[in-house]
């Protein structure tokens, strides 16, 4: 199934901000800084990596949103690590699980989580 961008955008926005830590009980984002919000500043990139990678294993996603949209975000440093995912903020990492669902609805997939790499 081949969505839009924008569609597999409202997929996920379904899935994760509903269930974000930083909504107001309206459903409202509380962040000081909502346009921050790493998993939407590089939605197009997310987008891009899940809609390029087909595949059973769910690693090769993960490792697709890794190589090409962390390697690109200002946050990860030159070794590979994230300040940001060290201290559980980034948005992608820690919903990555709720990433991984919206990638098996829009792909109609159904991947084994034993090997889900973060």
């Amino acid at each position: 199934m081949a969505l839009s961008l924008a569609e597999l955008e409202a997929l996920v926005r379904r899935r994760i901000c509903g269930a974000c830590d930083v909504r107001t009980v309206q459903g409202a984002c509380d962040s000081q800084e909502p346009e921050r919000c790493k998993l939407f500043e590089l939605f197009p990139l997310v987008a891009q990596a899940i809609l390029a990678t087909d595949s059973d294993d769910i690693g090769d996603y993960v490792g697709a949103i890794r190589e090409n949209v962390c390697s690109v975000c200002m946050e990860q440093a030159l070794d590979g690590s994230c300040r940001l995912r060290g201290q559980v903020q980034c948005a992608l990492d820690t919903h990555l699980g709720a990433v991984v669902d919206a990638i098996e609805e829009a792909t109609g997939k159904s991947f084994d989580r034993r090997n889900l790499i973060a």
